[in-house]
């Protein structure tokens, strides 16, 4: 397995990157694992674009976020042309396409396509929007594709893949490096034959989310606490909503449209900031 090198992980500016459409390197990675139909629908739009590489997780990895295994052995293995599967997380898969002599350098990494929204809050939590945050830490260009339903056809998904194809040809060039477009395709009929959805530019809206836990009744503790006492819970399912705000993804999305929100990888409350550093002047001239 190899490839020839070229400049390290480019970040190409606008006009050198759109002489590149056609031939480019993209990294294709999920968190639904690598034979996912939503992966899958990806592949030969993609390939219009230039040479493809897959490189996903061996299984389900959904709300991983950006975990990465530092001290543990991770297995690659080859289960296609330039296609592979990795015994790790999502960032794992990204951070190893980028890092690693095993493959090329690429001009774009693409994480999806996900079964199921990743909308507000949930991009603190999605594998598959950490996929392209990995990218954007290390200024590449980097796209999160989410399907609005989390049960999709394979044709809803083709459709939605096709949709991304005519948008790339239209925006491709602009696409910003450090970068997360965060893309959500609103769910609809499995026989939709209407014209491809409309698109908006969204804020990240906020979610609000309501988790049951099963509790096994054969592993409860006792009564006392005793040291010792184990349980074994898990996530029996989850309430969605989300806030109502003006201009965000979710708003988008149920009114039909694509959402494409741009995520920074800076996190920094810069308001609050402000209300720490005017705190600390004002002590500072009482002391003066």
């Amino acid at each position: 397995m190899s490839a020839e090198k070229r400049k390290p992980h480019r970040s190409a500016d606008a006009a050198e990157f759109s002489g590149l459409i056609g031939r480019l390197r993209i990294l294709l990675a999920n968190d639904d694992g690598y034979d996912a139909v939503g992966l899958r629908s990806l592949e030969p739009v993609l390939a219009e674009f230039g040479e493809v590489w897959v490189v996903a997780p061996d299984r389900e990895r959904s709300a991983t976020s950006n975990a990465m295994s530092i001290r543990e052995e991770l297995t690659l293995r080859q289960v296609g042309e330039r296609r592979f599967s990795l015994t790790g997380y999502p960032a794992d898969c990204v951070n190893l396409g980028l890092h690693s002599d095993l493959f090329p350098d690429f001009d774009l990494v693409v994480s999806g396509m996900n079964h199921g929204p990743n909308l507000g809050d949930d991009v603190h939590y999605s594998g598959t929007v950490a996929g392209a945050r990995q990218a954007a830490v290390h200024q590449l260009r980097g796209v999160a594709v989410s399907y609005g339903d989390y049960e999709p056809t394979q044709q809803q998904l083709e459709r939605a893949a096709r949709w991304l194809g005519v948008w790339l040809k239209s925006n491709l060039a602009e696409l910003g490096t450090g970068i997360v477009y965060n893309i959500n395709y609103p769910g609809e009929s499995a026989a939709s034959d209407a014209p491809l959805p409309e698109v908006r530019y969204t804020y990240q809206g906020k979610r609000t989310y309501h988790d049951d836990y099963f509790v096994n009744p054969e592993t409860a503790g006792y009564a006392n606490d005793a040291a010792g006492d184990e349980w074994r819970v898990r996530i029996k399912g989850t309430d969605f909503g989300h806030i109502k705000q003006d201009h965000s993804d979710s708003e988008a999305v149920l009114a039909g449209f694509v959402s494409i929100t741009p995520l920074s990888t800076f996190t920094t409350d810069r308001r609050e900031l402000r209300k720490w550093f005017h705190k600390t002047r004002i002590k500072q001239a009482r002391r003066a």
